[in-house]
């Protein structure tokens, strides 16, 4: 199969300049026309359009004076946000609004993101979803399986969905319906800590994982010379979740591979017998072989491993932009030492990434679903956008606030450049959660050392194999 060809068929796979953007046009048109909304007749367009006085622009950004209902109102939110760095700026955005609508309550409905997509699921079975939730591509499968989410175009309508990059617009709609409004998307690269990549001799930047794994390498030393290693080269993501397999995909995906995918035909099949599943299943059993990665891999999630990153125990990171604001709250005093780069590869393969695009849904059974409407308006202004990026150094999706000065560049700037490589989404199918705890537990077992990547291979394929079949 030629490249061209492979790239077709991944889902959403796509570049983000050059034609691609075209493509990326077109889709949007296309969605618009699905939706009813932005379509003429035959005849009216046959028309010799009229003379018109000059219009003002209409405002498509910026909405900090909403309408506010008469009476009073709670709008529910479930989110992860909320405890997280961005936290904060989620609860300024919800204090600002309930200043500005004093007979609106804002009540969150805190849920760990490695749960989110098991609770909303359980909420949407018990016919209790909330007015609003976040939501992340990794749901998408099982909201379209539900249908649990309001289609937003005509909420929103075509002149406010223009304001969207193009890219986070197209990951937000399927089928035609736009079921999240994006709000930020952290691209994945490699974080690491500058001064410490100093202290090392400053390594190119690794372009193959061979390659990241020989700078893990020079980076895992001894540096207080008392004969224990104390700073290792890949702060690693090991915990059999969501997290874990998130960037375990990446490395698959930057590898040539994939672990499954929706084909030309329609049809679903398994990847994990491709090169590039095998590449990344070596790579996870080698790191621990040469012991470039700190102990206590299978229990080091996402929070533990931004925390190596910060105290220097760990020098490279598998992960966004976001990272720069956790590990920045940890240890501020590494403002200014932190950068990023985008992904290895191997196979050939050119770098691609998640855009990790996230934002709130309007659910179908919302009672509140003109408020959510003006709420997500006003969350997604440009101070608001601009905050969150400040906080936490997400990307912003609205095309005004990406053209900022605080966006463009500084330390993020390397995420920034991830995005110029090739766009992946996750597949939509509705049994992805099954899908990622066969990821997990692959890597799980070449941790432990007592199997081949070979023999833990074929093992996911099997696994993978039957899921599709047992849900075709």
């Amino acid at each position: 199969m030629s490249q061209n060809h492979e790239r077709t068929e991944m889902q959403l796979t796509r570049n983000r300049f050059g034609l691609s953007r075209k493509a990326v046009a077109t889709g949007i048109a296309a969605a618009l026309l699905i939706s009813g909304v932005g379509s003429i007749s035959a005849q009216a367009a046959s028309k010799k359009p009229a003379k018109k006085k000059p219009v003002a622009a209409k405002e498509i950004y910026d909405f900090y004076t909403p309408k506010c209902p008469k009476n009073a109102t709670t709008l529910k939110i479930a989110t992860p946000i909320i405890l997280e760095v961005g936290g904060q700026a989620e609860q300024k955005i919800a204090d600002d609004f309930m200043k500005a609508c004093p007979n609106v309550k804002v009540e969150f409905i805190a849920i760990p993101s490695n749960d989110l997509p098991q609770k909303l699921t359980t909420m949407a079975i018990g016919g209790n979803m909330p007015d609003m939730y976040v939501h992340f591509t990794s749901f998408t499968g099982k909201a379209l399986q539900m249908r649990v989410f309001e289609d937003l175009i005509p909420l929103l309508g075509k002149d406010y969905v223009s304001g969207w990059d193009p890219m986070f617009f197209e990951e937000s709609v399927i089928n035609g319906k736009m079921i999240f409004a994006p709000w930020v998307g952290i691209p994945t690269g490699i974080l690491y800590r500058k001064d410490l990549w100093a202290a090392a001799g400053n390594p190119a930047f690794p372009k193959t994982w061979d390659e990241f794994l020989a700078v893990a390498k020079k980076l895992t030393v001894d540096t207080d010379k008392d004969g224990k290693i104390d700073q290792y080269g890949w702060a690693i993501v090991g915990t059999p979740n969501g997290s874990g397999q998130g960037r375990f995909s990446q490395v698959v995906r930057n590898s040539g591979g994939y672990n499954y995918r929706e084909t030309a035909a329609g049809k679903w099949e398994s990847g994990a017998m491709t090169k590039g599943y095998l590449d990344a299943l070596t790579l996870y059993q080698n790191a621990v072989k040469e012991g470039v990665v700190p102990p206590g891999y299978t229990t080091t999630g996402y929070p533990e491993a931004s925390a190596q990153v910060a105290n220097g125990k760990g020098v490279m990171m598998v992960t966004g932009p976001h990272s720069l604001g956790i590990v920045m709250k940890t240890n501020p005093s590494l403002a200014g030492k932190l950068a990023g780069f985008p992904m290895p590869t191997n196979n050939g393969a050119k770098p691609v990434t998640t855009l990790g695009n996230l934002g709130y849904a309007i659910s179908k059974s919302g009672k509140n679903k003109p408020l959510s409407v003006e709420y997500i308006k006003f969350q997604l202004s440009t101070k608001y956008q601009l905050l969150y990026n400040e906080v936490e150094w997400r990307l912003p999706s609205r095309l005004k606030a990406q053209k900022d000065k605080q966006v463009t560049g500084g330390m993020a700037e390397g995420f920034v450049a991830a995005l110029k490589g090739g766009l992946w989404t996750e597949p939509t199918a509705g049994f992805n959660g099954s899908i990622v705890k066969v990821d997990y537990e692959a890597y799980s077992e070449a941790f432990q050392g007592k199997k081949t990547p070979e023999q833990i291979q074929k093992e996911a394929d099997a696994k993978i194999k039957k899921i599709i079949a047992d849900n075709s």
